[in-house]
């Protein structure tokens, strides 16, 4: 049993391994970056919009994955729930105040739609 459960990762490290130590690796993996980057670069460009600023801010970041916001006048929860049963938008809220948005899962084009649909979602839940 011992063997079989400690090679477990085997296969995918060396799956792994392989694509790794494949010619291609390199410029695979720089191309993939510079996707995230100009998709990090787009959600700090469609942010400075002043539309969104009355009702969330920003937490700073850098690139990666993820970013925050900072909500100023509805609970994360609450607009977490409202944008995916109204909108099918899957968002993580964290606290009463804060949303984690994926935008490594947007294209560039998505990415003011994603805010304005936020946007409109928390105008929704403060008319109601």
């Amino acid at each position: 049993i011992r063997g079989t459960i400690s090679n477990a990762s085997h296969v995918g490290q060396t799956i792994v391994y392989k694509s790794m130590t494949d010619r291609r690796y390199a410029d695979e993996k720089k191309e993939k970056f510079d996707i995230m980057k100009r998709r990090a670069q787009r959600v700090k460009a469609v942010l400075t919009d002043p539309r969104y600023q009355a009702r969330f801010s920003a937490y700073p970041f850098n690139s990666g994955y993820f970013m925050c916001i900072r909500l100023k006048t509805v609970d994360a929860e609450a607009l977490r729930r409202h944008l995916l049963d109204k909108y099918g938008v899957g968002l993580i809220s964290l606290g009463k105040t804060d949303i984690r948005v994926a935008f490594s899962c947007l294209e560039e084009d998505e990415v003011e739609v994603l805010f304005d649909t936020i946007l409109k979602g928390i105008k929704e839940l403060e008319n109601a």
